[in-house]
């Protein structure tokens, strides 16, 4: 009897082996094992998996490099810089920045000679420094329309020839000097057949608002000041480097040293990839800028916005093209030129020398446009 109820439940239980794996009645056997295959496929489809980016390494950022830059308190001179900082583009290529504030381009880089500042923004007045190679331009970022020649009603001046024998504060080696010597050139005139006193902007606004002075070579906020300070109707505009584009491009840029540059190349790519990103945002969100720009600075938004809106800023692509297809080395040569005439320099050097694109380049060929 024992033997009998082995038997039987040892055939049951192969029965029931074999059941388990079997076709149903009247399915074939590879059917049943597609079906089985179908029913495993999605009972995995079914499971959580870790998707590419989880499996990914994660992406490894920069080293953290702190730098100082130098700025100049008006649009021009940092809407790049607070751009970039605002939305987080130094902190993407891992760059900690520190600002510095100048007002004029030779004292900025007298600070960059003598290491105290890393990278810095000047404007084409004070460009005649890379000529004699103390700084290099690698990123030019927009072309200057600001700068005026201003007087005021019962000054006795209606036009440039009137010039002749007045008092007129400029600042040396900025952009308001070149636009005076263009003027007076323009005249007819010598610097000796005018009575040129250096003040800074700020010193000027003052004097052409107390009258001390007879004319005076301004740019945005400090234009808007005066004429707020005096009416518009009491100013007198006698020239603009507008007046002179056909001669010559007024470019504002961003300048280093050429220690500095061979010392830190990944720096400068990375440093103008952020501005590159800045200059898309800039041009996207021009109202966001410009406040961004005026708080910065405590200024009137007024003024910083009519700076703004005199200036022909570049997007990422057009500082792209110029920079890399000759067009600024051009802008470049011929103001060597007129720093030579001026005398702000003994002689012209190849552009290659103190132009160098090639950072910017690098950096807009590794974005993904």
């Amino acid at each position: 009897m024992k033997k009998i109820t082995s038997l039987m439940l040892s055939m049951a239980l192969l029965s029931m082996l074999f059941g388990c794996g079997a076709a149903p009645s009247g399915q074939p056997a590879s059917e049943a094992a597609t079906e089985k295959e179908a029913v495993t496929t999605e009972a995995k489809d079914t499971q959580p998996e870790e998707t590419s980016e989880a499996a990914a390494e994660p992406e490894e950022r920069p080293e953290t490099v702190k730098i100082r830059v130098a700025y100049h308190p008006n649009f021009g001179g940092n809407n790049l810089y607070i751009t970039a900082e605002k939305n987080g583009f130094f902190e993407e290529e891992g760059l900690e920045v520190e600002p510095v504030k100048f007002t004029a381009g030779p004292q900025e880089v007298a600070a960059m000679v003598a290491g105290d500042v890393d990278i810095g923004y000047i404007g084409h007045g004070a460009t005649f420094l890379a000529v004699q190679r103390q700084v290099n331009v690698f990123l030019t970022e927009f072309l200057g329309n600001g700068d005026e020649i201003l007087t005021y009603q019962g000054s006795g001046i209606t036009s440039l020839e009137d010039l002749k024998g007045k008092t007129i504060a400029t600042a040396p080696g900025t952009s308001g000097e070149t636009v005076l010597n263009l003027a007076l050139e323009k005249a007819g005139l010598t610097s000796s057949e005018v009575n040129i006193v250096n003040m800074d902007a700020a010193g000027m606004v003052a004097a052409i608002v107390g009258k001390k002075v007879d004319a005076c070579t301004l740019w945005p906020p400090q234009t808007t000041e005066v004429r707020k300070a005096m009416g518009e109707g009491e100013i007198v505009s006698l020239a603009t480097i507008g007046d002179f584009r056909d001669q010559f491009a007024f470019p504002g840029h961003w300048v280093v040293t050429p220690k500095f540059m061979e010392e830190n190349p990944d720096v400068m790519v990375r440093f103008s990839r952020a501005m590159l990103k800045a200059m898309d945002y800039r041009r996207d969100h021009p109202e966001e800028t410009a406040g961004n720009v005026a708080e910065f600075i405590d200024a009137p938004i007024d003024g910083v916005t009519e700076e703004m809106n005199r200036i022909d800023l570049f997007d990422a692509d057009y500082c792209y093209q110029v920079m890399t297809d000759g067009t600024a080395a051009k802008w470049y040569d011929a103001l060597q030129n007129l720093y030579v005439k001026d005398g702000s320099v003994e002689k012209t050097v190849p552009v290659g020398e103190w132009f160098r694109p090639e950072f910017v380049k690098e950096a807009y060929e590794s974005m993904e446009k």
